[in-house]
């Protein structure tokens, strides 16, 4: 890779061991160098961009197919998520994560506290930002009506949800009935401009999700917008 990008092998070994980080240009030739996708392009430019603050998620802790995800998530410029049985992960109360978890095929309780934790860090990230990005999350009517089964999970689940629509970054939306998108749930991603990068979509899945790029996104851009303008109503009138 050095010699492909005319430097010293000692910079790209202080690359690797996190010394320093590359710059703008030498991200693109290295995108080039490995074929990276979009997705990819991306992350290796948030991680740049982030790298003086240390620590944004443990090493190991975040599922190899989330990753890309989360951190692009943390410095998007946009945020769209279409859940139809679940709250967005953004949006989860402590509690709220804790009892879909236990619904769920029961794996080894250090790991799911691992999880818990990286959705804790995952909303510090974002909702700490300087700037929050612009939000938009619509919500299946089947996830809400769960909640009237959990009393002890509902009222605080629905004031988180009340408080992060009251902030004028973020827009929330309940499904009316049938839609576009009963297919399945999936969130699309838009990173800075100064990135490069074009929007992707995660698509999730029981086995871990796919990622979707290029021109197949506009498929799905199409899909939630379809939904917000003519197929949801806002959280506050859908409670009343």
């Amino acid at each position: 890779m050095a010699e492909a990008l005319g430097i010293d092998t000692e910079t790209v070994r202080r690359w690797e061991i996190g010394k320093i980080a590359p710059k703008r240009m030498a991200i693109e030739a290295i995108a080039r160098f490995l074929d990276a996708s979009p997705a990819e392009l991306s992350r290796m430019t948030t991680l740049s961009l982030e790298s003086k603050q240390r620590g944004m998620f443990e090493r190991n802790s975040v599922p190899p197919d989330l990753r890309v995800l989360y951190e692009t998530e943390a410095t998007a410029r946009l945020i769209r998520s279409l859940e139809l049985e679940y709250i967005p992960g953004l949006l989860q109360t402590p509690e709220y994560h804790l009892t879909a978890q236990n619904a769920q095929v029961p794996i080894d309780e250090g790991h799911a506290a691992t999880l818990r934790s990286v959705r804790t860090r995952r909303q510090e990230i974002v909702f700490s930002r300087k700037s929050l990005p612009k939000m938009l999350f619509i919500i299946g009517r089947a996830a809400l009506l769960y909640l009237d089964d959990l009393p002890e999970v509902k009222d605080g689940q629905i004031a988180r949800l009340m408080e992060a629509a009251a902030r004028p970054e973020i827009e929330i939306r309940v499904i009316t009935g049938l839609h576009a998108a009963m297919l399945g749930s999936f969130t699309i991603l838009t990173p800075q401009a100064k990135t490069g990068a074009r929007p992707f979509t995660y698509v999730e899945d029981i086995d871990g999700g796919r990622y979707v790029e290029g021109e197949l996104v506009s498929q799905y851009e199409e899909v939630i917008n379809l939904v917000r303008d003519q197929q949801s109503i806002e959280l506050e009138e859908y409670l009343q």
